[in-house]
């Protein structure tokens, strides 16, 4: 083995000034992570896989955030992560890292690559004993079912979830945000918004409610919008982007979301070039941080609804060419893209207010 010689102060000063609120890790030039990269290429000669654990760990607030993960080094040194903890027979650790690993290949839009890690991340854990992490890991694949077009499945695996965690523990929030997200599909829309109360009602009671939070506002929104209930659902888009905005850059794909789901919902009031603008905003976000093509799909989509609505079908046609593209990227069937022409981009909802129901307490 090469001898192992790492700088680590550097690296972990690097780490945490790339957290901090106001910076964007995603815009960092290529100069300032040369340093990982050469140590990451040292310790993996060497051999030494604790070395690349405690690599792997400094960069894990950003990773969390999925500000970084795009990045093909970050990619690079996840996977030499997860590989040292095979060597080493870390089970614990190689769970944790493979739950990380389908965090990040479920939010770019890698559906069925999320759930092969998620269901060995839940069967690791389950040998170890380990219930509740086995738990969490089972539920995320229900997110990748649905995302999949598998909603039955899904339902199934949320209601097995909810049928193991004590009413009043304020994880329930996640997956009764996912089964608010299933009504939802199925146009069920009181019944999302009862199940997104609940869920906002349970997230705020967790310690660092902000990120969760944030989705859950923005979900209200597009739930409340698609009511006709146009003055509520911005507020909570607004409040959702207000909260982001504290975080200052880190947390840009949440950032787009909502910015994308806003946008939905001005291009249905008719406010075109506001909506276009914040597809715009959404659009920077996303592609300054790699390859996540499950939201650009989604922006590119939105913008063709807005040119089909103002009449530009070439431009329409464009953005759906896009859109396809992204999603063939992802493996995902683009028949699907037709289905907002046929239904939902030419109906327009009344506008009227319904006074929102909030959780007891």
């Amino acid at each position: 083995m090469n001898e192992l010689v790492v700088e680590w102060t550097p690296l972990e000063a690097l780490a945490r000034r790339l957290a901090e609120p106001g910076v964007e890790p995603g815009s960092a030039p290529e100069e300032e992570w040369r340093p990982v990269a050469q140590a990451l290429e040292a310790i993996v000669a060497a051999g030494e896989w604790p070395a690349v654990i405690r690599l792997r760990e400094l960069f894990t607030p950003l990773l969390a955030r999925d500000t970084v993960w795009g990045l093909e080094l970050m990619q690079r040194l996840d996977k030499e992560a997860i590989a040292a903890a095979r060597r080493m027979n870390d089970q614990g650790e190689l769970a944790h890292l493979l739950g990380a690993r389908g965090h990040n290949l479920h939010r770019q839009g890698y559906h069925r690559e999320a759930i092969q890690l998620f269901e060995e991340s839940a069967a690791i854990y389950q040998e170890m004993d380990a219930s509740f992490p086995s738990l969490k890991s089972r539920y995320m694949t229900a997110l990748c079912f649905r995302a999949l077009g598998d909603r039955r499945r899904a339902r199934q695996v949320l209601a097995e979830i909810l049928s193991q965690v004590d009413p009043a523990d304020p994880w329930r929030g996640n997956p009764l945000q996912v089964m608010a997200w299933l009504s939802r599909d199925d146009g069920q829309l009181t019944e999302a918004e009862r199940l997104l109360e609940e869920a906002l009602y349970l997230q705020e009671q967790t310690q660092n409610p902000d990120i969760l939070v944030v989705g859950t506002l923005a979900d209200l929104g597009e739930v409340l919008g698609l009511q006709g209930r146009i003055a509520e659902a911005r507020e909570f888009f607004q409040q959702s982007l207000a909260i982001l905005q504290i975080h200052g850059g880190q947390y840009d794909r949440q950032e787009a979301r909502t910015r994308l789901k806003y946008a939905e919902l001005l291009t249905r009031a008719g406010e075109y070039d506001q909506a276009l603008r914040l597809l715009n905003e959404a659009d920077d976000q996303v592609r300054a941080y790699g390859h996540y093509y499950d939201l650009m799909w989604r922006i590119e989509l939105a913008r063709a609804q807005i040119y089909f609505r103002q009449r530009q079908f070439i431009p329409m046609l464009r953005k759906l060419r896009a859109a396809r593209r992204f999603r063939q990227e992802l493996g995902l069937p683009t028949f699907l893209l037709v289905k907002p022409l046929l239904g939902r981009w030419t109906r327009a909802k009344p506008l009227h207010l319904i006074p929102l129901r909030r959780p007891p307490g």
